[in-house]
C-alpha cells in the first residue's frame, strides 16, 4: 500500500544518504525506475522524487501506450525538482513511440537518455549499445544528455565493465551532480578513464544557445592507459551527419574545429578510439532546432 511504499521510499534514500556521510568521496544516489510490462512504452529512471510510482495504480495501469505515457509525463511536470532518463531505448523494452508527446516542459524533466546498457563486456552479447536512439531523440526535439549504464541484476555493481557515465560537476555533493544531471553536463564512454572536456565557443557541453555566427569546437581528450593506436574525433550534428572529424595518436590531445557550418540544432562529439571503444558527448545547443 502507499503508506509501505512510502516508509521503503524513505528508508532507501537515508540508506544512500548515510553512506555519503561514510564515504569521502563517494555520493549515494537513490532512484526508480518506472517501468510497463511487455516492454512499450519504455522504462525511465527518476531520480531526486519524494516517493515511487506504481505502475498498477491508475493512471499508470496498462491501456494505451500513449495515454500512461502521458500520465507519467504529468506526473514528472507536477514535480519539476525530479530528474528523469529514457532508458534503454529499442525494439525489446520500447522507444518511448518514437520519443512521441514532446513539448517544452516534460523536455526541461527528461534530460538523459542511455546510448548502451548491460553487464556484459562491452562488444558482447551482454551490452547493448543504442547510439541511434540518442541522435532520433535529438532529432525529435528533445534535450537529453548521453549516459551509459549497467542495468545490473547479477552484483558486482559498478565494474562488471568499463562503461561510465560522466559527470562535469561542480563538487561531489548530491545537490551539485543533481544540478550537473539536469543541465546536461555528461558524456557517456565505454572507456572507463577517458577523459573529455568539450567546448563550443567556450561554453561546456550541456549548453544551450541562441544562434551563433561561428562555431569553434575545442576538446581535451586524455587516456592515460590507451597510447597507442588512432582516435577519430568526429562533430555530429542534425541527423547523425558527420560535420568534420579529425584523427590523433598517443594518449591525449587538444583537438580544435574552427569556423564550422552554422544553422545546425545540435553539435555533439563521438569519439572511436583504436580498440573501438565509442565515447558520446552531450550536444552544445544552438539556435531554434528544426525538429524531425
Amino acid at each position: 500500500n502507499a503508506e509501505d511504499e512510502n516508509a521503503s521510499w524513505k528508508e532507501g534514500r537515508e540508506g544512500a544518504r548515510n553512506i555519503t556521510a561514510q564515504e569521502e568521496d563517494f555520493v549515494g544516489i537513490y532512484g526508480f525506475e518506472m517501468t510497463w510490462s511487455g516492454g512499450a512504452p519504455g522504462h525511465i529512471n527518476t531520480f531526486n522524487s519524494e516517493g515511487f510510482e506504481n505502475r498498477n495504480a491508475e493512471p499508470y495501469r496498462k491501456g494505451d501506450n500513449y495515454e500512461v505515457l502521458e500520465a507519467y509525463y504529468d506526473t514528472l511536470n507536477e514535480n519539476p525538482e525530479t530528474i528523469s532518463q529514457f532508458n534503454h531505448p529499442g525494439d525489446t523494452f520500447g522507444d518511448f513511440m518514437d520519443f512521441a508527446l514532446y513539448d517544452p516542459v516534460i523536455d526541461n524533466q527528461i534530460t538523459l537518455i542511455e546510448v548502451g546498457n548491460g553487464e556484459g563486456a562491452i562488444g558482447s552479447s551482454g551490452y547493448f549499445p543504442s547510439y541511434s536512439y540518442y541522435t532520433r531523440a535529438l532529432d525529435k526535439g528533445w534535450h537529453v544528455a548521453p549516459t551509459n549504464n549497467q542495468d545490473n541484476h547479477k552484483g558486482n555493481w559498478g565494474d562488471s565493465n568499463t562503461a561510465r557515465s560522466v559527470i562535469l560537476s561542480d563538487g561531489l555533493t548530491e545537490e551539485s551532480i543533481y544540478d550537473a544531471l539536469k543541465n546536461y553536463r555528461v558524456y557517456a564512454t565505454e572507456d572507463n578513464d577517458l577523459s573529455i572536456l568539450y567546448t563550443l565557443n567556450g561554453n561546456a557541453m550541456g549548453s544551450i544557445l541562441d544562434e551563433q555566427e561561428t562555431v569553434d569546437i575545442k576538446a581535451e581528450i586524455s587516456d592515460p592507459t590507451d597510447t597507442e593506436g588512432e582516435t577519430k574525433v568526429e562533430v555530429i550534428v542534425n541527423g547523425g551527419q558527420t560535420l568534420a572529424e579529425k584523427t590523433f595518436t598517443g594518449g591525449s590531445a587538444s583537438v580544435e574545429f574552427e569556423n564550422l557550418a552554422t544553422g545546425y540544432g545540435y553539435y555533439y562529439l563521438r569519439i572511436t578510439q583504436a580498440d573501438k571503444n565509442i565515447a558520446v558527448t552531450a550536444p552544445v545547443w544552438t539556435g531554434k532546432s528544426v525538429n524531425a
